[in-house]
C-alpha cells in the first residue's frame, strides 16, 4: 500500500506490530467515539426544545422537575444496571445536593452557579469518604448498609432546626434567572437539560469504554473480572462516586426548580421513587432512565388519588416489576425483537435453500 492509500484508509505506515513505535502509531490513528458526544448533545438538544415549547407552563415545571430526577437516574443505569453496585443512597446524595444548594444561598449569599459547584466538590469528597467504606462490603450487605442512611439522614433533617425542620429551606435560587417568571423557568429548564446532556455523554463514555468493559465482567462474575486483573475495589469506588455526584447534581436542579427543599428529598420514598423510575424502563437503558424519570414524575403529580397513595402504588408497581420483568420495558422489547428476529432468520433458513434448489430443478430440465 503506497503511503496516501494509507493516509485516505486511515491507516499510517509504522513500525511492525510488536516494535516499541508500534503503540505509538495505533494511538496516533486511533479516532474517538463520536457516540457519548452525539447522545449528549442530542438529548441537552430535545430537552431544551421540549422546555422552550411549553413556556413557562405547569406542564413545563413537571417536566423540568422530572428532568432534574433524570439526572440522578442517568446516574443509576450505570451503578445498579451495568456493574449491578446494590448501593442505595441515590436519595441521600440527592438530598445533600438540595439542601447544600438551599443553605448556601440562603444562609451564606452564595450565587446559583457558585452554589452548584460547591455541591459538586462536597458531593466529591463525602462519596469518597463513604465510598471508601461501605464499597468494600459486599453485595447484600452494601444494599443494607445503603439501605439505613435515608431512614438515619431523614430523621436528622427533620428534626434540624438549622436545616428549616419539617418546613425545610424556601427561597432557593433559579439555576438562571430570566426578565420574568416564565423566562426563568425555561431558561432554567434548558439549564437542566444542558446537565442532563453532560451527565448522558459521561455515562455512555463510561460504558463504551474499557472501564464499561470491566464494569460488565464485574457485575457477571467477580471472580473472573478480579482474575483479568481489574481492580475491584477501585472500580466500586468510581461507580459510587460517580453515581453520588450525578444525584447530588439532580437534587440541586429539583430544589432550582421547585424553590425550596424538605426533608422529603432524603426519605426512603423518594429512594423507591428513583427505582421505580429506573427499573420500570428499563435499568440498563440510559434513554429509558430519562423517559422513566419525565413520565413518572408526571403520573405522580397529575392526579391526587396518585400523589395521596404514591408509596403505595409505587411499592406495589416495583414488586410487580422485579418479579415478571427485572430489565423493564425495555429489556421486555429487546427480548421480543429477538425473538422475532431469530423467528425471521429461522424461516429464511428453512426457505431460501429450498426455493434455490427448486429453480436449480427447473433450470435443469
Amino acid at each position: 500500500m503506497t503511503e496516501p492509500a494509507a493516509a485516505e484508509s486511515g491507516t499510517l505506515p509504522g513500525p511492525a506490530p510488536g516494535s516499541p513505535g508500534s503503540a505509538a502509531a495505533v494511538h496516533r490513528v486511533r479516532r474517538r467515539d463520536p457516540v457519548p458526544l452525539g447522545a449528549g448533545v442530542c438529548v441537552a438538544a430535545v430537552g431544551a426544545l421540549v422546555l422552550a415549547a411549553m413556556n413557562g407552563s405547569y406542564l413545563g415545571l413537571t417536566v423540568t422537575t422530572g428532568v432534574g430526577f433524570a439526572i440522578v437516574t442517568v446516574g443509576m443505569v450505570l451503578q445498579l444496571g451495568y456493574s449491578r453496585q446494590l448501593a442505595f443512597s441515590q436519595s441521600v446524595f440527592m438530598g445533600l445536593g438540595a439542601y447544600g444548594m438551599g443553605v448556601l444561598e440562603t444562609k451564606y449569599g452564595f450565587g446559583s452557579l457558585e452554589s452548584l459547584l460547591a455541591v459538586i466538590g462536597l458531593a466529591l469528597v463525602t462519596s469518597l469518604l463513604i465510598g471508601a467504606v461501605v464499597t468494600r462490603a459486599p453485595g447484600l450487605a452494601l444494599a443494607l448498609a445503603t439501605l439505613l442512611m435515608p431512614l438515619f439522614v431523614f430523621q436528622l433533617a427533620t428534626y434540624s432546626n438549622w436545616l428549616g425542620s419539617f418546613a425545610g429551606i424556601n427561597g432557593v435560587l433559579p439555576l438562571l434567572t430570566g426578565a420574568d417568571y416564565t423566562t426563568t423557568l425555561v431558561e432554567s429548564g434548558i439549564a437542566c437539560a444542558v446537565l442532563l446532556g453532560i451527565a448522558t455523554a459521561i455515562v455512555f463514555r463510561v460504558i463504551r469504554s474499557g472501564v464499561g468493559l470491566q464494569l460488565m465482567a464485574m457485575a457477571a462474575d467477580e471472580r473472573l473480572g478480579e482474575s483479568l486483573g481489574i481492580s475491584l475495589r477501585q472500580r466500586r469506588l468510581e461507580v459510587f462516586v460517580l453515581g453520588s455526584v450525578f444525584a447530588a447534581v439532580g437534587g440541586a436542579a429539583i430544589a432550582s426548580v421547585q424553590g425550596i427543599v424538605t426533608p422529603d428529598v432524603l426519605s426512603e420514598t423518594s429512594e423507591i421513587t428513583l427505582l421505580l423510575m429506573v427499573f420500570v424502563a428499563g435499568r440498563r437503558s440510559i434513554v429509558g432512565a430519562i423517559v422513566g424519570a419525565v413520565v413518572i414524575e408526571y403520573l405522580a403529580t397529575s392526579t391526587s388519588f396518585i400523589s395521596t397513595n404514591l408509596g403505595i402504588i409505587e411499592g406495589i408497581v416495583l414488586l410487580v416489576i422485579l418479579i415478571v420483568e427485572p430489565d423493564g420495558v425495555a429489556g421486555a422489547i429487546d427480548r421480543l425483537l429477538g425473538r422475532r428476529t431469530d423467528q425471521w432468520a429461522a424461516m429464511l433458513r428453512s426457505r431460501l435453500p429450498g426455493g434455490l434448489l427448486a429453480r436449480g430443478g427447473k433450470g435443469g430440465a
